[in-house]
């Protein structure tokens, strides 16, 4: 990587640097790191027991030890141990997706906010397929032909997504084309790839980092809701929607069997939606500054 083109993305990176931010927009941004940190380093919490092996009386009252504290499942395991490793779980899936439809709809994005004409009503054309798509019918329709399957969950739920990143790629790139530095590239003779991956690629970062969060929110709750559908993660795994469809028939008796995992869920949404807005105000505010 050459230094100019080091000091392009330094400058795209340099747009984020944070402000002042909230009681709520800081405990979301640190509730996402510990998350992580949590999912990552699970297998060496000290005293943090298998979450498929039993570890107590599910009709006990939670105790105020690490595994007890959101008492036990139906079978048995920990509550708490299931919710850290569906985290794990979760985490990879939306990740993954991420990272699927994020390198797809920059590439169309970026030819077709570039290039316009044909190649972008092509992509818009097929963004607008794609966005009248309901994730989750389409991933039970393929689970019905090839089986439950996180491989199949995962690239359904990355593919259906990059019709959304390419429709901002292109606003952006369509916005950064006739800047200063852009022209001044052009006029010294600089090639299409040079224009496209050195100059405007970097000055997309700030903007595609601020709608990522609230973008991962969204798989977020589609995964949960296939898994509590039967066709996510399979099982014994643990899974946030998974653990709530198997603690439906006791919620009348034993509703803490269920508040865990929905905590889980409705904490890392919150926290990825208050994160991205966060960014956004940021990027905006550099924004109006330049």
């Amino acid at each position: 990587m050459t230094a100019e083109t080091l000091s392009g993305w330094r400058a795209g990176i340099a747009r984020m640097r944070f402000p002042r931010s909230s009681f709520l927009e800081a405990f979301s941004i640190g509730f996402l790191i510990l998350l992580v940190a949590l999912a990552v380093l699970a297998d060496w919490i000290p005293g943090l027991v298998n979450p498929n092996f039993p570890y107590g009386d599910f009709s006990a009252p939670p105790d105020l030890t690490l595994n007890g504290l959101f008492g036990t499942d139906a079978l048995g395991r920990s509550i708490l141990s299931r919710v850290i490793y569906g985290a794990r779980q979760t985490l990879v899936i939306v990740i993954l997706a991420t990272a699927i439809s994020m390198t797809g709809g920059l590439i169309l994005g970026m030819i077709a906010g570039y290039c316009r004409g044909m190649a972008e009503r092509t992509v818009d054309l097929l963004a607008n397929t794609m966005a009248v798509l309901p994730p989750v019918l389409i991933i039970l329709a393929l689970v019905s032909v090839t089986g439950t399957s996180v491989v199949t969950m995962t690239l359904t739920l990355g593919i259906l997504d990059i019709g959304t990143y390419a429709r901002l790629t292109k606003g952006g790139v369509i916005s950064q084309n006739q800047r200063d530095y852009v022209l001044a590239a052009r006029a010294l003779g600089a090639g299409h790839g040079r224009i496209l991956f050195r100059e405007i690629l970097p000055n997309l970062v700030p903007t595609m980092t601020a709608v990522v969060p609230p973008l991962m929110a969204g798989l977020i709750i589609t995964e949960g809701s296939l898994s509590f559908l039967g066709f996510g993660i399979p099982a014994p795994a643990p899974s946030w929607g998974g653990m709530i469809a198997a603690s439906t028939d006791l919620i009348s008796r034993f509703p803490l069997l269920i508040f865990g995992p929905i905590l889980a869920i409705v904490l890392t949404v919150y926290a990825l939606n208050t994160t991205g807005d966060f960014l956004a105000r940021r990027i905006d505010i550099r924004e109006r500054q330049i």
